[in-house]
């Protein structure tokens, strides 16, 4: 009776990693342990690794896809440390050093792979299998009687593996498969086994022989042949050349078994990888440089390590800056009670080891009269002698709420790479402002990749997120945040955000998300606790200021805040940053905030080697807010421009203000056309019109070069600052929409939508919050009614009410109209093929406006061709009905030397909303054309 062997065989011998210290480096060879061509920090870590092995007693273990005498060659090319043990042939062959520096089969390990495969016709179906379309014989010192291997097509590979299951199922062998692709040559790899048989066997039944369990092995593998070893319960290493799919697998595996800490996502390459993982799982010490437990002071030039960072498996660092506490001490949940070393300018610090991803913990401060007992190290501590129990500053994730402990949060993840065809340029980007809680119906972060196909096929190339950081309550708009480094709870985990965004960036969509530095939010604000955190100079009417210019501390808090930044950047892998009410940030240091932060993030930017995008919502149009740096700006690549949709809405709704600034119908959406804004200003608080227009040589106002001017007919603050939410279809109509967002469209700018509009969604977007103490519910009832007078309230939901979060929730496309995102994806298709023309640019832009008619015309002309974009936006009359207003004659010149009829039509809204082809334009009616003359220019 054959044999089988188990294909999962260790899952009944985990046990605590805690348990048991690691013993054994095994390791890959090809990718893993071999240096990488060219790679010499790969060639320094083999020396490190070999004076590790030289002074310790850690037996080396091959496991590789090699032959035996292959292994050999390249312990003498590479001038290999010699190791105890080679397992090799894809795990079919065990071989165990000798005494005389030779090497010997084990026989035991063969016998057993003879069981399994009984007494079949190796030969007969080795070469039958060879003989299959696209299979080729690997040479004959591959080949053994428990491994027939074969080279395939590499873009065949899935199909040649299906191949050989149905001809081992059709005769009924007792054989597995393994499959891979050769990283340095891209040959496709198909190895025959005895079922069962592979690398991760071939260790287990070493394991067993010496007695070992899983969590004594740190295995290192970087390949589709290491997986199964590497998800077995192992102390696992992937090296940073390894293919991240393989590394997501290996995540998730780790994940759905429960092991918290047996993983290593190495960012160091080959040999440098196996170093860094033996070294974080403690197998290899390391150097003395590196160790943190030496630090006295923390300086303030880079970055500091805030909140609790993984510095080791099963150790993590802990850094709290409380300048107002001499004594703190670390409470590990349950009951363990850790005393902090005080250090320079307030901040405390301790190393622990014992904790992993999602160890809970919270700090307390010690009470005056037990202040004696903290000092004396040998007197145990208890809660007795401490204050309640505060949450982390700096946490990463607070999985009870705001008030609850904080949690360590392994920030390792196998992040995939931006699909090539993610937005490089501004004039590349079409952003989608999403709240992540109404997005979809459950609103978190894996529900919304069930969503991210949808954009993809719209067109939208970048997704800017709402404030996600923290808040109290269970849903938020997302502006009330207190814990600034932590995702909010509500959505989901970390590890499910950074999933949302790597799919996201494998679609080719860019993710950016809004950052509040303006103001802490009011409930969960504990730091005055910690220190000055907030500022007693400058106060805001949302939540505490931070205290960014303050002459003894201001420095730290302005590091709090920048490290927070490059944090998303960093640990989540964002696009891009966009700074909320950036001047609502009170700062009267000579250096703004602002300017720091664009040069701190710059510099990370330039050092990380990645493209960071820098928004900012100026409220008013800012002329150093988008100069670079080196110019004497602040450096950031785009600015949101209010002034498009207030002028556009007072053209067609001209009764009613959705924000404080008073814009005038027609004429301010002119100016915004011609000139690029209405209102300007800067971070220290001179905001207004324009005193005197700037002109140009011709008389005409100067237009700046809006390229980084974020402009939309409705976002979130637009429709939420409605009493009822409304979004603008159903404050004017659905015609009104198609015709604005043309001209946001087709504008020299960057479009943004917010989330449902592309469909006319029916949900409104109100705003909400969920604040648990009373006196707060109260105080934002009254104060969106004081901050907005002009609006009757008495109609709309309370914001406090879980129905105006439940109601915000934009509903499915089929919802909505088809029409409306039809337009949309047509309008997106245009942007995108004359920016890729180059026709679509502020260099070659004019506009004309017919006041009285409300006729706004867009004119792009390059050579022999033009593009014209007509619309024209009315507000609407019970008195005149729009069936009934006569259209007028769209503005465009013909192109000198060509005919009347040389314009063809691209897009035109009534008709994409089914009504009959006018001569001229209806109210609220949009109309694109364009010329291309096919002879030659003179």
């Amino acid at each position: 009776m054959n044999s089988t062997i188990a294909s999962n065989p260790t899952p009944s011998r985990i046990v605590s990693i805690t348990a048991l210290p690691p013993k054994v480096l095994a390791t890959d060879l090809d990718g893993t342990f071999l240096p990488l061509e060219g790679d010499d920090a790969a060639v320094a870590s083999m020396e490190q690794i070999r004076e590790q092995l030289n002074a310790i007693d850690v037996p080396l273990v091959f496991v590789t896809g090699r032959h035996f005498d292959s292994v050999r060659d390249a312990i003498g090319e590479f001038d290999l440390p010699k190791p105890q043990w080679i397992l090799c042939d894809v795990g079919v062959s065990i071989y165990k050093a000798d005494s005389e520096g030779g090497y010997v089969r084990e026989s035991a390990y063969e016998q057993i792979l003879d069981e399994v495969l009984g007494e079949i016709d190796i030969e007969k179906h080795r070469r039958a299998i060879g003989e299959l379309e696209d299979f080729t014989l690997q040479e004959s010192f591959k080949q053994g009687r428990h491994k027939w291997s074969y080279y395939v097509p590499a873009d065949e590979l899935e199909a040649c593996h299906e191949a050989v299951e149905a001809y081992l199922k059709l005769h009924e062998l007792p054989c597995s498969i393994v499959s891979s692709i050769d990283p340095f040559n891209n040959d496709g790899l198909v190895d025959v086994l005895p079922h069962g048989a592979s690398k991760a066997f071939a260790l287990h039944w070493w394991c067993e022989q010496h007695d070992l369990q899983p969590e004594q092995i740190v295995f290192c593998g970087d390949s589709g042949n290491d997986t199964a070893a590497l998800i077995a319960g192992y102390r696992s290493v992937v090296v940073g050349n390894a293919d991240r799919k393989i590394a997501r697998k290996v995540a998730d595996a780790h994940h759905t078994a429960g092991w918290a800490d047996r993983l290593r996502l190495a960012k160091g390459t080959s040999t440098s990888g196996v170093l860094e993982g033996a070294r974080w799982f403690g197998l290899f010490e390391s150097p003395a440089e590196l160790d943190t437990t030496q630090t006295d002071s923390i300086g303030l030039a880079e970055s500091i390590p805030w909140g609790a960072r993984l510095i080791a498996s099963n150790r993590a660092e802990f850094t709290l800056w409380a300048p107002k506490q001499k004594q703190v001490v670390l409470e590990i949940l349950p009951d363990r009670l850790i005393r902090m070393q005080r250090q320079d300018r307030g901040f405390h610090h301790c190393i622990v080891d014992g904790v992993v991803d999602g160890t809970r913990y919270q700090y307390r401060f010690v009470r005056d009269e037990a202040t004696g007992s903290f000092v004396d190290v040998d007197a145990e501590l208890n809660v007795d002698m401490l204050l309640h129990a505060l949450p982390d500053p700096a946490s990463r994730y607070q999985p009870e709420g705001v008030h609850g402990p904080s949690a360590i949060v392994d920030t390792q993840f196998s992040f995939q790479s931006t699909a090539t065809t993610a937005a490089k340029e501004l004039d590349d980007l079409i952003i989608y402002e999403m709240h992540m809680g109404t997005f979809t119906e459950q609103g978190t972060y894996l529900s919304a990749i069930e969503r991210l196909d949808e954009l993809v096929d719209l067109g939208i190339t970048a997704i800017e997120l709402m404030p996600i950081a923290a808040c109290a309550g269970r849903w938020n708009w997302g502006y009330d945040g207190t814990h600034w480094y932590a995702p909010m709870t509500a959505f989901g985990t970390p590890d499910e955000f950074r999933q949302f965004i790597d799919a996201a960036h494998t679609r080719g969509l860019l993710v950016m998300v809004d950052v509040v530095y303006n103001h802490f939010g009011p409930e969960g604000n504990y730091w005055a606790e910690f220190g000055p955190y907030t500022s007693r100079k400058h106060t805001t009417v949302w939540g505490a200021a931070p205290n960014f210019d303050d002459p003894k501390r201001g420095d730290i808090v302005r590091r709090f805040v920048i490290d927070n930044a490059i944090m998303w950047l960093n640990e989540y892998n964002l696009d891009g940053l966009r700074v909320d009410a950036i001047h609502c940030m009170k700062d009267d240091s000579a250096e703004h905030i602002t300017t720091q932060m664009g040069e701190e993030i710059r510099k990370w930017s330039d050092e990380a080697g990645r493209r960071v995008w820098l928004i900012a919502e100026t409220n008013v149009y800012d002329a150093a807010m988008v100069k670079p740096l080196g110019e004497g700006g602040t450096g950031f690549d785009a600015q949101w421009s209010d002034d498009f949709v207030h002028s556009m809405f007072a053209t067609v709704r001209p009764d009613e203000q959705l924000t404080q600034r008073i814009y005038s119908p027609g004429s301010d959406l002119e100016q915004t056309l011609r000139r690029g804004f209405v209102f300007a200003g800067d971070v220290r608080g001179d905001r207004g019109r324009e005193s005197e227009p700037t002109l140009d040589t011709d008389g005409m106002l100067r237009r700046i070069d809006t390229r980084s001017s974020i402009i939309c007919i409705q976002n979130h603050d637009f429709i939420g600052n409605h009493p009822t939410g409304m979004r603008l279809h159903q404050l004017t109509s659905p015609e009104t929409q198609a015709a604005a967002v043309t001209l946001a469209m087709l504008l020299p700018s960057i479009p943004m939508l917010f989330m449902g509009e592309e469909f006319a969604s029916p949900n409104p977007f109100q705003f909400f919050v969920d604040f648990g103490d009373p006196r707060l519910q109260r105080a934002v009832v009254r104060g969106r009614k004081r901050e907005y007078p002009q609006h009757d309230w008495s109609d709309g939901v309370l914001p406090t009410d879980e129905e105006a979060m439940r109601s915000s929730v934009i509903g499915s496309v089929e919802s909505g109209s088809e029409t409306m995102r039809n337009w949309y994806k047509t309008l997106i298709s245009i942007r995108k093929q004359f920016v890729n023309t180059g026709l679509l640019s502020p260099d070659n832009f004019s506009v004309d406006v017919n006041c009285e008619a409300n006729l706004y015309s867009l004119s792009y002309r390059s050579g022999r061709e033009a593009l014209q974009v007509m619309v024209r936006l009315s507000p609407l009359s019970e008195s005149e009905p729009q069936d009934e207003t006569p259209p007028v004659d769209p503005l465009p010149a013909t192109p000198e030397g060509a005919s009347p009829d040389a314009w063809r039509l691209l897009a035109d809204s009534m008709e994409a909303f089914g009504e009959p082809l006018t001569e001229g334009l209806l109210p609220n009616h949009a109309r694109i054309c364009y010329f291309e003359n096919d002879e030659a220019d003179a």
